[in-house]
């Protein structure tokens, strides 16, 4: 007899645990999330939110509190290249717009670290009710047909306790110990190198000398890494990212070899410093060889790990919890068979495959691509926005053999299995983007004349929107565009925002059309 249950066991407390509990809270259930670590991590480690990540965030109410958090030098946006902060200035470049330039998204980036972001998601996570637990490591687990049996040590006494979980969420990180356990496997590239993080404090002030910038990416013989401030305008707290040699690891610097580190990123061969503490991290390119395994799933760094260009990694494990945590609340409510579970990874696999080359093509422009490289490099819009779903969960139409990941979502196709495009509907009297409404329902969406959807969509528990019955007719132009509609069509909209079955035009039976659609979907015998 085990000494407590919960429904879902986390295992991994950084950003994409916490997301996990989050949205799982948010679908009203109440998982349990254990880290082995004391505290949240100083290290702000990724350095952004991307624009599908707030668009998620902003659904649930968080962007404000997000945005509140931002990096000091956030409202700078451009980052600084030179050969030291009093070197020679090589460049400047645009950091991540903070509004979409596409009007793709809902949102733009967020320039936040983790430490930075990781309490807002633990906050609300746990006024959600979330039962979240810092100091706490899982020791081993086992699993049967029934769900998983976990042993759980306190930090502080030692002592021991089991859990009874029916499922468990490895979001573990790149060591992947749960992985590892499992047997489950992984395939890329591998290790390109290792960037060290150094968290320290000195007055800088004098050497930046005026200028704005987000970020400062020095290179110079003796270190080439990134400088940021991590306090506001009255604090002498930064961070300086070098990067290692493959092999190499922190723990071979030794305070003094920090303190030289940062005298050279900064170019004043004598500069008081005081290291606050050092880490490091892989800077590689997997992808595990499966996501799931009976009871675990995983998500995050554990089933993926992409190099730091393009900020992609840690918002792929943010959007690994959301897709997951949707089909994981319907199943334990019964509302969905438990193969809904299997297509988390026929969704999320081949977006990861994708993602991490496409990180693995940025993070090598540097020293120059091959023509074959060059040739699979897209858009970060596609890469954010662009993402195409073809899974048991997804209802592909007749003559659809388009097998791509991505498509252009600047110019989307509105068939499922695409992300819903960005609309601006109008719910008594009052603009709301559409994505801010996807946050956990089922959403029906018809065209002007399409009012006989609407009692159907009440008897399923869909949440409805006819497309018209405020909107001007340039949004009722767009939606019938951008989604392949005629006037009495409609299209299901998945909890994560991506549409699960597209009815073109009003069928005999809209009833019966929909039920079905919603069943498949769903995993479930139509009653």
């Amino acid at each position: 007899m085990a000494d407590e249950t919960t429904e879902v066991l986390i295992v991994g407390g950084s950003m994409v645990g916490l997301a996990q509990a989050l949205f799982l809270a948010r679908q009203g259930i109440r998982p349990l999330l254990v880290e082995r670590h004391a505290e949240i991590s100083a290290h702000p480690r990724a350095q952004a939110a991307s624009p599908r990540t707030m668009e998620l965030l902003r659904a649930l109410g968080l962007e404000d509190a997000v945005r509140a958090r931002e990096n000091p030098h956030a409202q700078y946006g451009d980052i600084l290249q030179a050969e030291s902060l009093t070197g020679t200035e090589l460049g400047r470049f645009d950091g991540p717009f903070r509004h979409d330039p596409n009007d793709v998204g809902t949102t733009g980036w967020t320039l936040i670290g983790q430490d930075r972001l990781e309490p807002v998601l633990r906050e609300r996570a746990e006024e959600l009710g979330a039962d979240i637990r810092f100091a706490t490591e899982m020791t081993g687990f086992t699993q049967d047909a029934e769900g998983v049996t976990a042993v759980l040590r306190d930090a502080g006494d030692g002592s021991e306790r089991t859990v009874r979980a029916r499922y468990l969420v490895a979001a573990d990180g790149s060591r992947a110990p749960i992985r590892t356990s499992l047997g489950i496997g992984h395939h890329g590239q591998g290790v390109f190198g290792r960037q060290m993080n150094i968290i320290f404090h000195a007055d800088l002030d004098p050497y930046v000398a005026g200028r704005t910038f987000f970020l400062c990416f020095v290179s110079n013989p003796a270190v080439k890494g990134v400088l940021g401030k991590l306090g506001g305008a009255d604090s002498d707290r930064w961070v300086l990212a070098p990067s290692l040699p493959p092999g190499a690891d922190h723990r071979a610097y030794g305070t003094e070899d920090c303190v030289e580190l940062v005298r050279a990123a900064v170019g004043v061969p004598d500069l008081p410093v005081a290291v606050e503490s050092a880490t490091s991290w892989e800077i590689a390119a997997w992808v595990a060889d499966g996501f799931r395994s009976g009871r675990v799933l995983l998500a995050g760094d554990c089933a993926h790990v992409m190099p730091p260009t393009g900020g992609f990694g840690g918002n792929m494990g943010i959007q690994d919890a959301h897709n997951l945590a949707w089909k994981l609340a319907r199943v334990l409510r019964g509302e969905a068979g438990p193969g809904l579970l299997d297509t988390y990874e026929q969704e999320r696999a081949p977006v990861a495959e994708f993602t991490v080359d496409q990180g693995v093509i940025r993070y090598l422009q540097r020293s120059g691509l091959d023509e074959a490289a060059a040739a699979r490099h897209r858009p970060e819009t596609t890469v954010l926005f662009g993402h195409v779903y073809r899974s048991d969960a997804v209802i592909v139409e007749a003559g659809d053999e388009d097998t791509a990941v991505v498509e252009d979502p600047t110019t989307p196709s509105g068939r499922p299995g695409t992300r819903a495009p960005h609309l601006s509907l109008v719910r008594q009297g009052k603009e709301i983007p559409l994505h801010d409404l996807l946050d956990g329902d089922f959403w029906l969406l018809a065209g002007p004349s399409g009012t006989a959807w609407q009692e159907p969509a009440a008897t399923l528990g869909l949440s409805f929107h006819r497309v018209g019955a405020e909107e001007v007719p340039e949004v009722v132009e767009r939606f019938l565009t951008r989604y392949g509609v005629q006037d009495t069509g409609a299209v299901l909209l998945r909890p994560d925002g991506f549409i699960a079955w597209r009815g073109t035009d009003l069928p005999e039976h809209p009833a019966r059309s929909l039920t079905t659609a919603l069943d498949t979907v769903l995993h479930r015998t139509a009653p």
